[in-house]
């Protein structure tokens, strides 16, 4: 497993050099060290990134990272377009040599200067940077005293508005997470979720980032199955759902069903824990009797569309035929309505969420990942589980080999943090 550093990579420039070469330049910032890095690139990536357009005057963010395409047999990447209030996530398929580069320049090289040498890595801070530093120097008495007048004002209202009203018991539960609770014996009555937020936004802000969405959801009744006790989490339909409040973790398995699916429910099963599996409706034709047997098991099941494509490169009716195929197949076998939805590679944008709320279907997204879909071995994928905080950890998870293996150490591991295991409706 890789070192998890902190390290932004923001592209500068994106074009071509006066012989026809393909380049992009970027800036690399770890903690207080920065390196600027000019690269040359292949034509197939470039243009890839091109359609993109980048270069639009907003702040564009190269993720480090790729993933491999099954489906269409190539590497595939993201940039992050980062405004003043929100954050775009943009996919582009790219090539190794790429990826290599990028790998490469992670590691901090030296800068690259217009006459061809090079200098230290490790910067000083740019002019602009001292300009704003020296800017904030002069204006700092008037921005204590802003401040104080703030504070002071959000003092009288607290104690003016105290007991008037129950504003802040709205607010008091953590942002971003759905609260669950406990199944008995006595059933409970249906509850309606509720969201604090009435809008759905599809850019991935900071806030959603950091799974800082609410949503109040209760406990449904399951289907009697042998697991000791089953939580489910009924997932608010206005908001895409990324993590669980502190003390509930929830293991989702995508691309399936496989030859592997059985057994991965078998598991499961063992340890009296269930889990969410998401779809593919091409799949589930070819393994009819592993959906049967998740759902007949206690499992949860979502739609991961018909084919693994990028949704939001597709026509609103093409979205919708593949959601409508895919929930038609499954719920032929399970007799049970499709409910939620996970988008391939957790890409969204406001067609796709207006499809998928049409068919009432709610999105799942996750806040942990192990990448186990590139594990040389389980114990990579174990490593994982014992180097991130579990605690409210929504882990997406692929149906592969090494990770069937690393499965029992993996459940081991959550269940010595006495955490709630919870599947999602």
């Amino acid at each position: 497993m890789e070192t998890y550093i902190t390290q932004v990579i923001e592209l500068l420039s994106l074009g071509k050099a006066a012989d026809g070469v393909h380049q992009l330049t970027v800036v690399v910032t770890q903690e207080d060290r920065q390196a600027t890095y000019e690269m040359d690139i292949d034509e197939f990536t470039y243009l890839e990134l091109e359609v993109l357009q980048p270069m639009n005057g907003d702040r564009i963010r190269l993720s480090p990272y790729a993933k491999w395409d099954p489906y269409r047999n190539t590497l595939y990447s993201s940039i992050i377009r980062s405004t003043d209030v929100s954050r775009d996530v943009l996919y582009f398929a790219c090539s190794e040599a790429y990826i290599n580069e990028i790998k490469r320049i992670r590691n901090f090289p030296s800068v690259v200067m217009e006459d061809g040498g090079q200098e230290d890595s490790v910067e000083q801070p740019a002019p602009q940077r001292t300009h704003l530093l020296r800017q904030f120097s002069v204006h700092m008495p008037k921005i204590l005293v802003l401040f104080l007048f703030t504070a002071g004002l959000l003092i009288v209202l607290s104690i003016t508005s105290k007991g008037s009203d129950n504003t802040a018991d709205t607010f008091s539960s953590p942002v971003g997470v759905a609260q669950a609770e406990e199944k008995t014996d006595a059933p409970k009555s249906a509850t309606e979720p509720v969201s604090i937020s009435n809008t759905y936004t599809s850019k991935v802000t900071d806030a959603a980032a950091r799974t800082e969405q609410l949503v109040i959801s209760q406990v449904s009744d399951r289907p009697n199955t042998n697991q000791a006790s089953i939580e489910v989490i009924h997932i608010d339909e206005k908001e895409s759902f990324f993590g669980l409040p502190k003390g509930y973790v929830a293991l989702t398995f995508d691309d399936g069903p496989s030859a592997l699916t059985k057994q991965f429910v078998d598991i499961l099963t063992e340890q009296k824990v269930a889990a969410t599996f998401l779809f593919v409706g091409q799949k589930v034709e070819r393994n009819r009797d592993a959906v049967i047997y998740a759902s007949e098991h206690g499992m949860a099941i979502g739609n991961h569309s018909w084919d693994h494509s990028l949704l939001p490169k597709s026509t609103p009716q093409d979205q919708s035929e593949s959601l409508s195929k895919t929930n038609s197949v499954i719920e032929s076998l399970t007799h049970n309505t499709v409910t939620l939805f996970r988008p391939p590679y957790g890409a969204i944008d406001n067609e796709l969420v207006s499809e998928v709320k049409k068919m009432n279907m709610k999105t799942l997204l996750w806040n942990r990942d192990p990448e186990d879909w590139k594990a040389k071995k389980p114990e990579d994928i174990i490593q994982y589980f014992h180097q991130v905080e579990a605690d409210g950890g929504v882990y997406v998870l692929h149906e592969n080999k090494n990770t069937l293996e690393a499965l029992p150490a993996i459940l081991k591991h959550l269940k010595e943090k006495n955490l709630k295991f919870v599947i999602f409706q």
